[in-house]
């Protein structure tokens, strides 16, 4: 199904949500839904029931959910989930359409850029101003939509094996817990003994889905929440490094610079001036 042109999607209530323990999504919530919403999983595991029937929770999992469908949802209780979620509506020169005018090219995608869509999502959920941030929320939202529709039609030709499925499965709820906890990361020997892997064939598999090796992904994740700690909290360029599971300073101030181009210290001080 080819994307309609011409249209703007409209980003109204929006949010990234860690589901508190007891969290479930009732039969009420689906009957109360008056636009689209946009659910992506990013982390945890979980079971939907659909008009359709049921689907596995999953990191990457994502639900252009519409109302008039059937939508109930409960999550594992030793993997809550993380979701960002954006409602919004469509319009055309400037007028809002009525939700029949308007078929979504797909309800349930399980999308292989877990990474890229949980960072475009977030970037829509922090432009919740008026005038110029409304519009760069609008523009990403459409973006992502039409991605996000390209690669379901992708898939649709070309459909996932079970075994590789089940690789992916495996290899991206462990980058979400990694993206989540990155001090806590094990090391890559205890990661692939968790998966019932070789040390080898796991890094493989891990690379393959993610397009990095496991210990690089780790020491991304690491130095994406060192940048969040420096831009948001006052500890010092030591307490970051342990924070973010660096024993050693010099050498995550190392890993800061080649990752970034900057040390923390100039990283801190450029967000500071002015």
């Amino acid at each position: 199904m080819a994307f309609p042109t011409g249209l703007e999607f409209v980003a109204r209530h929006r949010g990234r949500v860690r589901c508190e323990p007891g969290w479930h999504l009732g039969r009420s919530w689906a009957q109360g839904l008056r636009d689209f919403d946009l659910w992506f999983v990013w982390e945890g595991r979980g079971r939907m029931v659909t008009s359709d029937g049921e689907l596995r929770l999953r990191p990457g999992v994502c639900l252009w959910m519409r109302p008039g469908r059937h939508y109930e949802a409960v999550q594992d209780p030793a993997a809550r989930l993380g979701v960002n979620y954006v409602h919004f509506g469509v319009q055309r020169a400037g007028r809002d359409l009525p939700l029949s005018a308007f078929e979504p090219p797909f309800e349930v995608l399980r999308s292989r850029q877990v990474e890229f869509v949980d960072a475009i999502m977030r970037r829509i959920v922090e432009l919740v101003g008026d005038g110029a941030e409304a519009t760069a929320a609008n523009a990403l939202l459409g973006g992502l939509l039409i991605e996000l529709a390209r690669e379901h039609a992708a898939a649709l030709h070309q459909p996932t094996p079970g075994t590789e499925q089940r690789h992916r499965d495996l290899v991206l709820e462990v980058a979400g817990r990694i993206r989540e906890s990155p001090a806590q990361a094990p090391a890559v020997a205890a990661l692939a003994r968790q998966a019932g892997y070789s040390v080898d064939h796991f890094s493989r598999v891990f690379q393959k889905v993610t397009g990095l090796r496991p210990q690089d992904y780790v020491i991304n994740a690491r130095i994406e929440r060192a940048r969040q700690l420096l831009a948001e909290s006052d500890l010092t360029i030591g307490g970051v490094a342990e924070n973010v599971g660096f024993q050693d300073i010099f050498y995550f101030s190392r890993q800061f610079r080649q990752k970034t181009g900057q040390t923390p210290t100039e990283f801190r001080r450029g967000l500071r001036v002015g």
